[in-house]
């Protein structure tokens, strides 16, 4: 039998458009916890976080009050790995030249900064690519949940 890899060292790249879903559907929460407690990385970019910040006005039209903001930001916090720009900066020549969209080279950036780390995204375009292995929710479930037991 070939030997296993270790998952705990697995890195994976948050678009917004998944980490948005929180204020939308809490539920998420319990994937991140899942995917933070098999040793997966998830990493997002500052920039994201500050975008996150903005939302609050959105979350509170949804009934999400200061207080539970706060502590949803706060548990992010505790499970991402928050990069700054400098980090994934000098990728975004090669980024640009990858991703299908302009708008979304810095998350190609980030993915190649940590040696082409799998995207996490709901945007299928992103899989227009064949650089850098982009999963949707179906597909990061499959892999990292349902076909993983602690401790391999």
């Amino acid at each position: 039998m070939g030997k296993k890899t270790r998952i705990d060292l697995m890195k994976l790249v948050v678009d917004t458009n998944v980490l948005f879903t929180i204020f939308l559907n809490p539920r998420i929460i319990n994937k991140f916890k899942d995917l933070y407690s098999r040793g997966i990385e998830l990493v997002i970019s500052e920039f994201v976080l500050n975008e996150l910040y903005n939302l609050k006005n959105k979350a509170k039209k949804r009934g999400i009050s200061e207080k539970e903001f706060n502590r949803l930001i706060e548990f992010l916090l505790s499970i991402f790995i928050v990069v700054r720009d400098e980090i994934y900066r000098p990728f975004l020549k090669e980024a640009t030249k990858i991703s299908p969209h302009k708008k979304d080279a810095p998350l190609f950036a980030l993915s190649l900064a940590f040696n082409k780390a799998p995207i996490w995204s709901r945007e299928p375009k992103l899989k227009r690519q064949k650089v850098i292995e982009v999963l949707n929710d179906k597909e990061v479930e499959e892999r990292f949940i349902k076909n993983f037991t602690k401790g391999n």
